[in-house]
């Protein structure tokens, strides 16, 4: 704020002349009326842009606020779940087509055994001639066959306990929140 000492005379520091001088109390300069009123009217402008500034982050806050979806923090959250998510989901669609082609050319290995027992079951009966032995080798080719058909001997799944998604944690400046996969 300015005092107005009427006696001071000076040079203006805005027009360099020789004139009745007020001092600023905020940059400790001395000018003239005219220029201390400029002065004042920049000082004014600039604290009219820090309000406006200042309405301008209010907003922002209360639309931050309203609809954290925006925040990008939590963007970035949502775009790696997302890239998580379409990496499980293309590995999955990956092994189920491994294990499609598999499996289909494990039924027709079945069903050539099969076909064989089959066989094998007809020239029995026809030569009616079995004994236990011989009933008990084919029960067991069948439980075998049976299971199998269940579960392919050859074919299992497998976890990798190396990850091939990146965990992710959140870092507060208080602390660690390691909520992180």
């Amino acid at each position: 704020m300015a005092t107005i000492t009427p006696s001071d005379r000076g040079k203006c520091f805005a027009c360099n002349k020789e004139k009745l001088i007020y001092s600023c109390e905020g940059c400790s300069k001395k000018f003239c009326l005219k220029d201390l009123t400029e002065h004042r009217q920049q000082l004014s402008k600039q604290f009219e842009e820090i309000e406006n500034d200042r309405n301008e982050l209010h907003q922002t806050l209360v639309e931050q606020k309203q609809d954290l979806k925006k925040f990008s923090l939590i963007q970035q959250v949502d775009k790696w779940e997302e890239d998580s998510l379409q990496k499980i989901k293309q590995t999955a669609e990956e092994c189920r087509q491994i294990l499609i082609e598999h499996k289909n050319k494990h039924f027709i290995e079945i069903e050539k055994k099969l076909s064989q027992l089959t066989e094998q079951l007809k020239e029995i009966r026809q030569e009616n001639e079995f004994n236990e032995i011989d009933l008990e080798q084919m029960k067991t080719t069948l439980a075998t066959l049976a299971e199998e058909l269940v579960q392919p001997p050859d074919i299992k799944i497998e976890q990798d306990s190396t990850s091939f998604i990146n965990k992710i944690s959140i870092f507060v400046s208080s602390g660690k929140c390691n909520n992180g996969i």
